[in-house]
């Protein structure tokens, strides 16, 4: 063929690919130009999207034959050289790119298909596989899966060229071949790299509807809660969702379907990705706009509420709470005529206590939060019933008793996280206008496992010597899993104590959980120890390569065991064991083995976290009851056998008309002195456990004898003590094949649980040979004061050989203690506080009473601020005083030592800003900014919600 036909076929596949059909058609159907229109693409979905679908099916037409046309006369041309069939492509490509404003993926796809069928079907089924499983298997949008899909699908063709001339039906490969499949692959992937989504562009022209199911990355916090709660069957009004956008040039981007104003105005709200979160509420930084009464004025009102999102303030905020700049959906809904509205909090947002907190106006909810007027403040204690309560009158009673109901149940539907949610009575229907998280209540924190892993009231030595171990423990368990999506994680943070009681930070364990790829019952589990559900695969499969990481410890853990038993627990054990008496040790020597026991205890609380999850996941996957696995190695199990046996010798040895009592028990065991030696040998054996095994402040059997002496003098009188073997022997082969799987590791399990608390009985026995040595140094003053201490202070003691004064700080420990003994602590505690009674209002001339609304007590200067002017340098570390808070007093108010307000409640944006900065602050204390004086000293209660007047002036 000559030199010029092939000249003519590379310079006519270029010239065709230049010219832009898709932009004619478009604008012969439609009158539009698609240059001037969304992303400027000349392509064939903005075809669709914005010529409608007439235009674009004409289009799709033409783009299919652009592609043929030239691999077919290539074919034509050049029947033996198929190198030139994907050279033409790649110069129809480049001319419908660089002049034609196309993508090209439209006629290389046809092209491929007419050079090779089964070719562009194995990538066209290969990308369609990367969508579908990208998509349902890892954590990414929609669009985000498609775009990854085409960009795979075109670089899959080069693999699969090489692939089907493998076969012998098809000719050898020529490299030039290869090259120009290549060519053409990263060819289309970089167009795609660099060009505007139209496919993202049109899902921002799009709107949503409240009754759908909204995604939270493209429409943001409120309105995907609003969404979730409507479809749930609550009283949500109607409303359309914009999704976020997130470039200031984006604002005047125009929504596809007009939403239609009938006889109702509407409302235009912000929904920001960030705003109304776990973490930040974003209160009063993005504007809402309305009544809006007519088309005209909503588009300008869409534009002025996305416009908010970029304003200084915004901006300032998202910095300041560590938010990223993702975006702002737009809401639009409804505009209610309410008779009465207001807010409400599910818990008590000081405290997390019990009370439903419920604040009201007639009007608008927005005059409540706009803290401009002082609301009817309403505190409900759950479960009191509503007769006993003083009613306000614009409320009727049915209504506090359907918002009462409300608070509960919306907080139910959030796996018991506290809610703040606004709602409006229009004389008929109670609606929900927004919930979101109360966000001063974070992390929450619960006694569910804790409750049975570290039971009742605990000291401070055993907490400062626990908490390391287990907190480290799980730190590196989930580190196992999750790899690098912890490392902003502190796991220090996984339990605390309040009121000397052991909780489990569930917000922490639920960020793990949902990490994992956990059902989001996982919280409620926590919380409120509802079931699990089991996880969704799309969700679960990112972690599967760390779970897997933990399945095989968990496999080899008996085998792992087993060596550290025997190169380090064992060894370390008979070292304690053979050691000369405690009392004759140093104080640095006592120092040093209690060090080596904390150390040792690491790898043993290791074995003694991971072995019984590991069983207890054995036995749900086999179906192993109980009856099954053998308890008689359980060192609890196994100590009172080994009494209930002794016993039985002992009464073997009375005649059946003998009374058994205390003076003929003790003649028995005076005249047969090996009931004595057995009985010493059985306190040996395990007199290291205690009443409570995780808290080596309680004393251990072997330091209580005449309990257990007791103990067996009535196993002795009363055969009904004996324990009974429940475990079960008449099984087939395949429930015998299933206990196996349970079997050897319930054993481990049992010998982890023996070392276990043999290392704390040691641990505790050195301790109390330091405390005797303290206590002759009159540094302490009776036996049981070192547990009041935390372990540094005993170490720097030693170490640092000073003598500190620690007996006052052992009283004040020692009473707090005792208190918290008698205490009632709840089974879940919101943030960082443990709720306890209110006082009564204090009646005193010089205390003002308001309405607590920021948690803290401070001592400072007042200072008067009754405008924004010329104050913001006079209010540094000031108690500022303020006639009201809205959301523009934000910038001041940061920089107060507390806030004290003339009017406002709870929910009002000063007093939200207060809690999440941690800033006391008083409500509604009427005719503040007269009463107090600059240079006055006041002390400010947020918790009491009173200001105490100290000082007249400075």
């Amino acid at each position: 063929m000559p030199f010029w036909v092939l000249i003519f076929l590379l310079v006519g596949s270029l010239s065709l690919g230049t010219l832009p059909l898709t932009g004619w058609v478009v604008q012969l159907l439609s009158g539009k130009k698609l240059s001037q229109l969304g992303t400027g693409n000349i392509s064939v979905s903005a075809a669709f999207y914005l010529g409608g679908k007439q235009a674009g099916i004409v289009a799709v037409i033409l783009e299919i034959a652009r592609g043929i046309v030239p691999v077919i006369a290539a074919n034509i041309l050049f029947p033996n050289a198929p190198v030139w069939q994907i050279v033409s492509l790649i110069l129809l490509v480049a001319g419908r790119y660089f002049i034609a404003k196309g993508g090209g993926v439209t006629n290389a796809t046809w092209g491929i298909l007419v050079y090779s069928p089964i070719i562009a079907i194995s990538s066209g089924i290969t990308g369609l596989l990367i969508w579908r499983f990208s998509y349902l298997l890892l954590p990414i949008s929609k669009s985000a899966s498609r775009l990854w899909a085409s960009r795979l699908g075109c670089l899959s063709a080069v693999f699969w060229v090489w692939f089907w001339h493998q076969h012998p039906q098809y000719p050898p490969l020529s490299p030039w071949e290869l090259i120009a499949v290549l060519v053409l692959a990263f060819e289309l992937v970089m167009i795609n790299l660099s060009q505007k989504d139209d496919v993202g562009l049109y899902m921002k022209q799009q709107v949503f509807n409240l009754k759908d199911k909204l995604d939270i990355q493209q429409c943001g916090e409120k309105a995907t809660r609003l969404s979730e709660l409507k479809r749930a069957g609550f009283k949500v009004p109607l409303g359309w969702v914009l999704p976020a956008i997130n470039h200031l040039e984006d604002i005047n981007i125009p929504f596809k379907k007009p939403i239609q104003l009938t006889n109702y105005p509407l409302i235009v709200r912000s929904s920001a990705l960030g705003e109304d979160s776990n973490i930040s509420s974003a209160a009063g930084q993005y504007q809402t706009i309305g009544p809006i009464y007519s088309p005209a004025e909503l588009q300008p009102a869409i534009i002025q509420c996305r416009q908010s999102y970029w304003t200084p303030e915004a901006i300032s905020y998202r910095q300041n709470q560590h938010l990223p700049d993702a975006g702002i959906a737009v809401l639009i809904q409804p505009y209610l005529a309410s008779e009465v509205a207001g807010v409400m909090f599910t818990r008590n947002p000081l405290d997390g206590g019990s009370q439903i907190i419920i604040e009201a106006l007639q009007g608008g909810a927005e005059l409540v939060v706009g803290g401009q007027f002082t609301p009817v403040h309403l505190e409900i204690e759950i479960n009191t019933p509503i007769e006993q309560l003083k009613l306000p009158t614009i409320l009727p009673k049915t209504v506090i008793l359907e918002l009462v109901k409300l608070a509960q149940d919306i907080e139910t539907f959030y796996q018991g996280i506290p809610q703040d949610i606004e709602w409006s009575w229009d004389g008929v229907k109670v609606w929900i206008l927004q919930t979101r998280p109360i966000t001063n209540l974070h992390p929450i924190w619960t006694r569910t496992i804790a409750a049975e892993v570290i039971p009742g009231v605990i000291p401070p030595l055993t907490w400062s010597i626990n908490r390391p171990l287990t907190c480290g423990i799980w730190g590196e368990l989930f580190t196992l899993v999750l790899g690098k999506k912890v490392s902003h994680l502190d796991f220090k943070q996984t339990a605390t104590l309040f009121g000397s009681h052991a909780y489990f930070n569930a917000t922490l364990l639920g960020e793990i959980f949902t990490l994992m790829g956990l059902p989001k019952q996982g919280l409620e589990f926590l919380v409120r120890g509802q079931k699990m559900g089991k996880p969704p695969l799309r969700k679960l499969f990112p972690s599967l390569p760390g779970l897997w990481r933990l399945i095989q410890r968990e496999r080899h853990l008996d085998q792992d065991f087993q060596q550290d038993l025997e190169q380090l627990f064992l060894p370390t054990l008979q070292q304690l064991e053979s050691h000369q008496s405690l009392e004759s040790l140093t104080l640095t020597q006592l120092l040093e083995q209690a060090e080596t026991i904390q150390t040792t205890l690491k790898s043993a609380t290791y074995y003694n976290i991971i072995a019984p999850i590991g069983l207890a996941i054995r036995r749900t996957l086999f179906k192993v009851s109980d009856a099954w696995i053998p308890t008689h190695t359980a060192p609890e199990v196994a100590s009172m056998q080994a009494l209930q046996t002794l016993a039985d010798q002992i009464r073997e040895t009375f005649t059946k008309t003998e009374p058994i009592t205390h003076q003929s028990f003790e003649q028995k065991l005076t005249e047969n002195q090996q009931f004595y030696q057995k009985f010493e040998t059985w306190l040996q054996t395990y007199g290291y456990l205690s009443e409570v095994g995780t808290d080596i402040s309680v004393p251990n059997w072997l330091e209580q004898p005449e309990i257990f002496k007791e103990m067996l003098f009535k196993i002795v009188r009363n055969t009904n003590y004996r324990m009974e073997n429940l475990s079960v022997s008449n099984l087939n082969r395949w429930e015998q094949w299933r206990q196996a799987q349970c079997y050897e590791r319930t054993l481990t399990k049992s010998k982890i649980a023996e070392v276990y608390g043999k290392l704390l009985a040691h641990l505790r026995w050195t301790i109390l040979a330091i405390e005797s040595q303290a206590i002759t140094q009159r540094l302490l003053e009776n036996s049981g004061d070192i547990f009041y201490l935390e372990w540094d202070e005993v170490k720097a003691w030693i170490e640092q050989n000073t003598e500190p004064d620690f007996i006052p700080k052992v009283h004040q420990r020692r009473k707090i203690f005792e208190e918290d003994s008698g205490r009632t602590v709840p089974p879940v505690v919101y943030g960082n506080i443990l709720p306890k009674p209110r006082l009564q209002t204090i009646q005193n001339a010089a205390i003002l009473q308001g309405i607590p609304a920021s948690i803290g007590t401070v001592e400072g200067i007042v200072k008067i601020c009754r405008s924004l002017t010329n104050i913001i340098d006079q209010t540094e570390d000031k108690i500022l005083v303020v006639p009201y808070t809205d959301a523009g007093w934000s910038p001041i108010l940061l920089t107060a030592k507390a806030i004290i307000s003339e009017v406002g409640g709870q929910l009002s944006h000063g007093a939200i800003i207060a809690r999440e900065y941690g800033i006391p602050a008083v409500m509604n204390i009427q005719g503040a900014t007269t009463y107090l004086k600059d240079g006055q000293r006041v002390r400010v209660d947020g918790y009491q919600g009173t200001v105490e007047i100290l000082e007249g002036r400075e």
